[in-house]
């Protein structure tokens, strides 16, 4: 009957005798070829173990270093690529639907604002003028998904839901057109009295009485005075928030008093507005159908 052979190890030294790493080995190697008996041609037990001992620390070495070089190129490259536009944008901003849509998109530019620049907003008031005011702020509402709201920092105890219906998001208006009607109101209080002077007939239509609001009769409108007070503070906290550091720079005039003049044209990078309100009129909820 076959039987194994049994496995022991070779005689200890004694206790002066001191053996160097190539005799410890050897020792091991000699009882395993004794354990594996005629299963193994001679000398290849041997041979396999001597192989083992060669690779095994290249390898060691080699998986560490080639994860080390795998990290190197992931940094080399992330950084040459760069973050896109719409990490950056997420990075630097709130939430926002718009954000997260990844619609939020930037063109460079140079202002076209020479101080006495004519545009289709500056200059007294007029029915065109007005119109064109309200069109840039009254755009009506969008709503905000409910898991939009633990990301502006929100509880949603006291907010409205779109429509009142509790199964939707929740009603909101963009900062910017909040921003654009605050903007809107100091003009039209610089030119109370031109309105009250020149277009009350315009004023007394109810459609347009929406687009100035305002007491143009009465100089001592405390409501009045409290609002352009608050508009001034959404703009002052807006400019501060957002400080624009774009180098405005400075231009030789000799025709100016002092030989200089400020160079309005500045040059910036923008938010493409286009997309904004087109996202804005798709998404309005003042055009939805009243829920039955």
């Amino acid at each position: 009957m076959f039987s194994t052979p049994k496995f022991e190890y070779s005689s200890l030294p004694s206790a002066g005798e001191q053996l160097t790493p190539d005799d410890e080995r050897h020792h091991f190697v000699d009882d395993l070829e004794k354990l594996a008996g005629e299963s193994l041609r001679p000398g290849l037990f041997h041979r396999t173990i001597q192989r083992a001992r060669i690779y095994t620390p290249s390898v060691a070495i080699l998986i560490p270093w080639s994860l080390v070089l795998l990290c190197v190129w992931r940094i080399l490259y992330w950084e040459a690529q760069g973050p896109n536009e719409l990490e950056c944008t997420r990075l630097l901003n709130p939430y926002s639907p718009l954000i997260e849509e990844g619609l939020v998109e930037y063109y460079d530019t140079n202002f076209d604002n020479e101080f006495a620049h004519k545009t289709e907003y500056r200059g007294p008031p007029t029915p065109d003028i007005e119109v064109a005011w309200n069109r840039l702020w009254n755009r009506g509402a969008v709503e905000v998904p409910v898991e939009g709201l633990a990301k502006l920092n929100k509880s949603g105890d006291l907010l409205k839901h779109a429509h009142f219906d509790p199964n939707r998001g929740y009603s909101s208006i963009l900062e910017a057109f909040h921003q654009l009607h605050c903007l809107n109101l100091i003009r039209q209080f610089t030119w109370r009295d031109y309105y009250y002077e020149h277009l009350q007939e315009w004023l007394a239509m109810p459609e347009n009485q929406r687009m100035v609001d305002l007491n143009v009769s009465d100089h001592r409108s405390v409501g009045d005075r409290m609002h352009v007070d608050h508009c001034i503070e959404t703009l002052r906290l807006q400019l501060m928030c957002n400080a624009d550091v774009t180098p405005l720079l400075i231009l030789l005039d000799d025709s100016s008093e002092h030989g200089t003049a400020a160079d309005f044209n500045t040059h910036h990078k923008c938010r493409n507005w286009d997309k904004l309100l087109d996202w804005q009129d798709k998404h309005n909820t003042d055009d939805e159908p009243e829920p039955e």
